[in-house]
């Protein structure tokens, strides 16, 4: 067995261990971690571009799903080529 197991006699030692180990990460109940900062950087411009056409973006959260069909086939079609390239359903 490892030394942690038997270093640790009582479930309160065990749990103090646990914390001092997690306390060595980077928790959002300890520390701001902006949320989306790891992927936001790697979109590129002209790939953020057509969500920022009016087009696109002027479409009301609570449309009808008759106004939203153009959105739906689009949203169908990227699905079909993502499972495709990928080899998922």
């Amino acid at each position: 067995t490892q030394p942690v197991f038997r270093e640790n006699h009582s479930e309160t030692d065990m749990m103090r261990f646990l914390r001092r180990l997690a306390d060595k990460d980077l928790a959002l109940d300890r520390a701001m971690i902006p949320l989306g900062s790891c992927t936001m950087k790697l979109n590129a411009a002209a790939e953020m571009m057509p969500i920022s056409w009016p087009d696109i973006a002027n479409l009301h959260p609570f449309a009808p799903a008759s106004h939203s069909a153009g959105y739906r086939a689009m949203i169908d079609e990227l699905e079909a080529w993502l499972a495709e390239i990928t080899g998922f359903d």
